[in-house]
């Protein structure tokens, strides 16, 4: 390989590992990150075995594990790539050789960013769950009884739960989403044990938030729905993410409450192969190519861990 060429791939490939680095540290505070040699990777929802049943001293109790949902993702493809010419190179007075690596891994690691804000986007009428519900629904079942080849049949007997409402953003829906997470029950019918912490906007939302949470919003000021000057905030306490950019993600009066945590657990980012910015051999002495490239695919498998609002 030529020097020049070696010389460029030291500053692209730094830079490009850097750029996905920074811009992915903000959505991992609720989407995890997993690897997969496969062509598929199956994420389970909740399960158990419920609770305790008394003993006779004489007669085990034999339990039947009532189980949640799987969900299959199966990653895809993608790629983008740019030529530095030597000329190009030579004569690199602004930094463009730096600056490939930087836009490589911006673009990057806003693929897979927008791959989950538009899964969150679409939790209303996009891609159907192993439950086979929309992310957000009024009839996502309970619990399932198992299947083959991650198709689980239905327990209809385990009954529905809804993470959706329709009330517009304001501390007494938020509190009021939080009091239907906490009525949620897991497959095995226990309390379903949650801290939902973490409030997802539309950008339109923003400055509703910013009156609702943080240190300067613990009293509720009398311009909020329903609050007295004085009042306490039950919310102040949380945090928030703005999900959308451009037309993608949440829009207009579309949130949701999350408990960041337990969200991390079934809202998963799985790469056959992490972004990587790859130097190609070309014939050409006086081309330097340099390949963008992520096989991934974003998914969710259980709905508990989020309540969605929808007031469009």
């Amino acid at each position: 390989m030529s020097d020049w060429k070696t010389d460029n791939y030291s500053f692209v490939g730094k830079a490009f590992d850097y750029a996905y680095d920074q811009r992915m540290k903000k959505m991992r505070t609720i989407v995890s990150e997993s690897d997969t040699n496969s062509a598929s990777y199956i994420l389970e929802g909740l399960g158990g075995y419920g609770e305790y049943l008394p003993y006779d001293g004489t007669d085990l109790n034999i339990s039947r594990q009532r189980r949640g949902f799987a969900t299959v993702i199966s990653p895809e493809q993608f790629n983008m790539t740019v030529d530095i010419h030597r000329k190009q190179a030579k004569n690199d007075l602004l930094g463009e050789t730096r600056k490939v690596g930087q836009r490589l891994g911006y673009g990057g690691a806003m693929s897979v960013y927008m791959k989950i804000i538009r899964t969150l986007g679409g939790a209303f009428d996009g891609m159907v769950g192993g439950d086979g519900k929309t992310w957000a629904a009024t009839d996502h079942p309970v619990a399932s009884k198992g299947g083959a080849d991650a198709t689980y049949e239905v327990d209809t007997e385990a009954g529905t739960f809804s993470n959706l409402h329709t009330k517009s953003f304001s501390v007494e829906a938020i509190t009021e989403a939080q009091s239907m997470a906490n009525r949620f029950v897991t497959p095995d019918g226990l309390p379903f044990l949650c801290n939902m912490d973490l409030c997802l906007i539309s950008p339109e939302l923003e400055g509703k938030a910013k009156q609702f949470f943080g240190e300067h919003a613990k009293l509720t000021p009398e311009r909020l729905p329903g609050g007295a000057l004085n009042d306490a905030n039950p919310v102040a306490d949380m945090s928030y993410m703005v999900i959308g950019g451009g037309d993608a993600g949440f829009t207009g009066e579309q949130w949701a409450v999350c408990d960041r945590t337990l969200l991390k657990e079934i809202f998963c980012v799985v790469y056959n192969n992490r972004p990587e910015v790859l130097q190609a051999e070309l014939d050409n002495p006086l081309i330097d190519r340099y390949v963008g490239y992520i096989d991934y695919a974003v998914g969710w498998g259980d709905a508990r861990p989020i309540v969605f609002s929808n007031n469009n």
